[in-house]
């Protein structure tokens, strides 16, 4: 990677102060930020933040914690601790023109606003109305709904409703993507009762064992488009924004009545933008900005907010790479996670099908709840761990921790790009004696090519273990398949508790990159050093 010039370095310390502030920001450890300083002769930053001068002043113009702060670019606890500190705690004896202007200009502006994001577009659409307001609840009309092996629940309470037929049989689509081969009788009589439920309803997008994992299996064969609305009870639901659509999760109750009565009501939610702007670095990848990106999205809270991603990373991006950020953003509490519709989807469109359709965009300078930024010019491969996303360290900081199974594939990183990147790390050597690999291919259609690619041949010389195509390896999916006390290093984007002592305490999310080099060490490790 390249190291900042000197210039650059002052200029950062002058905005962030800390060496540890710099490696959160930019996704690296603070000892390479020392490093980098050492290497430019600039000593640490040793004086404070904010002096008391510059305190005082945007407390006399604001007169308001939270305005001054973000003047700042610290929240309001934050300005609150720099006023104690100076012991400046009397209230301004005049409103300055700036505390009118703020007060009044920024409510003013967002009451007024009729411009809107994405999603109120959509659902607007949906629910047949001239525009919707955040907030405000509609009923809508999706164009897709998915469900996946939690189908034989939605079954029996379509049932329980006594309903009689599904409101459009054209917009369902099932998928049977885990769970197989069966490991129990009970599972082997759920898929049974699916099958028979789409053979009797005329489901003619029903897909069985063996075809793929359900965002996979939906996007390659043309269900989403951009612009549309869908629902789906798999965990990464919000992943069909890759497109330009909007998607998100519901349960099982919510996804049979809207099988029996095509409706389902919604709150709009408000809208975060992300802009992610750089160019990534050797051994970096979509899977370590969003790693490093959930990060920063759990603290900001984005808990039923739609995400819009944008800047000069996201744009550069393949579908499949831009699938692996609106899927992972599930496990933030988003509602929804899109990249607008552009050339590059375009193109993946075209391929896959003939069918019309309108994309959707947000209105030019539309009001945005909050933006956040993040540059990854300086990015280092991150690891996460507790299966949580928003505990990501730089690969540095997790190396040399012993690995029982590394897990590639699946439902978030099981596409033709990932396997060739991890493959041109395995080839011509073996993973270690003292770890186990799985490959999981996201879908049929995948491990196809990755055979006639010759990528599978290599996977099984370097003594990996190729498994079905779907999702076949998170704990929800096998219980009783890992134990607990061991370590995995997993690509996939499964829900996992966490808690000490228990499977997903031990489970550790990286890129296809990360997985094959530390398959090879047996223990976590960087892959900058087998990439040429």
């Amino acid at each position: 990677m390249r190291i900042p010039n000197k210039k650059e370095l002052l200029e950062l310390q002058r905005k962030y102060k800390t060496d540890k502030k710099i490696g959160e920001v930019y996704g690296v450890p603070a000892r390479l930020v020392a490093y980098w300083r050492s290497k430019k002769k600039i000593g640490s930053y040793s004086q404070p933040k904010y002096s008391n001068e510059q305190v005082l002043e945007y407390w006399e113009r604001f007169g308001d914690d939270g305005q001054a702060g973000a003047e700042l670019g610290i929240t309001a606890a934050g300005f609150r601790q720099w006023r104690r500190k100076y012991k400046i705690t009397k209230k301004p004896a005049q409103l300055r023109l700036e505390q009118l202007e703020l007060n009044l200009g920024y409510n003013d502006r967002r009451k007024s606003s009729k411009k809107e994001t994405i999603i109120q577009k959509v659902l607007a659409k949906k629910a047949g109305l001239k525009r919707v307001e955040v907030g405000q609840f509609v009923d809508v009309e999706p164009d897709l709904v998915i469900s996946n092996n939690n189908s034989d629940s939605i079954i029996d309470y379509f049932e329980e409703f006594g309903a009689k037929k599904i409101w459009d049989s054209t917009r369902v689509v099932i998928v049977l993507d885990s769970r197989m081969p069966t490991v129990s009788p009970e599972i082997s009589r759920a898929h049974s009762k699916i099958r028979e439920f789409a053979r009797k309803r005329k489901i003619k997008n029903f897909y069985d064992i063996g075809e793929g994992i359900c965002n996979q299996v939906i996007l390659e064969n043309g269900h989403i488009l951009p612009g549309s609305l869908a629902f789906g009870t798999h965990h990464q639901a919000t992943s069909y924004g890759c497109l330009g659509a909007v998607s998100t999760k519901i349960n099982s109750l919510e996804m049979a009545a809207l099988w029996a009565t095509g409706k389902i009501w919604m709150k709009v939610p408000s809208t975060v933008k992300v802009v992610i702007n750089g160019k990534l670095g050797r051994g970096v990848y979509a899977k370590d900005i969003m790693l490093k990106l959930m990060r920063d999205l759990v603290k900001q809270n984005v808990n039923y907010r739609s995400l819009e991603f944008y800047g000069t990373a996201v744009s550069s991006m393949s579908v499949s790479e831009r699938l692996t950020l609106t899927g992972f953003a599930e496990l933030t509490g988003a509602k929804s996670a899109i990249v607008p519709f552009d050339d590059v989807a375009m193109r993946h469109v075209k391929k896959i099908t003939k069918a019309r359709y309108s994309p959707i965009r947000s209105d030019h300078d539309t009001f945005y709840e909050n933006v956040l930024e993040i540059d990854v010019n300086y990015l280092t491969p991150q690891v996460s761990w507790g299966g949580e996303a928003g505990r990501a360290v730089p690969v540095e900081e997790a190396a040399g921790k012993k690995i029982d199974l590394v897990v590639l594939g699946s439902c978030s990183n099981g596409r033709i790009d990932d396997m060739e990147v991890a493959a041109g790390i395995l080839r011509g050597r073996r993973i270690n004696r003292d770890l186990r690999m799985m490959v999981i291919p996201g879908s049929r259609k995948i491990m196809i090519e990755a055979i006639d690619k010759g990528i599978i041949k290599t996977f099984v010389e370097s003594g990996c273990v190729i498994v079905n195509p779907g999702c076949g390896s998170c704990p929800s999916s096998y219980e009783g398949a890992f134990m607990p006390g061991q370590k995995i290093l997993t690509t996939t984007c499964g829900e996992h508790d966490g808690e000490p002592g228990s499977v997903g305490s031990g489970i550790f999310l990286a890129s296809p990159a990360t997985a094959a080099a530390t398959a090879l060490k047996g223990s976590i490790a960087d892959p900058r050093k087998y990439l040429r």
